[in-house]
């Protein structure tokens, strides 16, 4: 499968890669660590902002890959 660079550039698109890491980690242990991060960023964005990010980790499942990330 060819993976796709993602572009960080804002915290809406850091909650975005978050959400599609937290659903596609390795392990319990991973998928909570990332957690902590998505409830982070979460705190900073309006629910608009949260519900697109959503909507992006949709997209980004299976497009991102969890190497070298944990």
């Amino acid at each position: 499968m060819h993976k796709q660079p993602v572009n960080i550039t804002d915290t809406e698109s850091a909650l975005a890669l978050a959400l599609a890491l937290a659903v596609t980690a390795p392990s319990d242990e991973e998928h909570e660590e990332v957690l902590g991060y998505v409830n982070q960023l979460a705190g900073t964005l309006t629910t608009e902002e949260i519900e697109r990010a959503k909507e992006t980790a949709e997209s980004l499942v299976g497009r991102v890959s969890v190497e070298g990330w944990f």
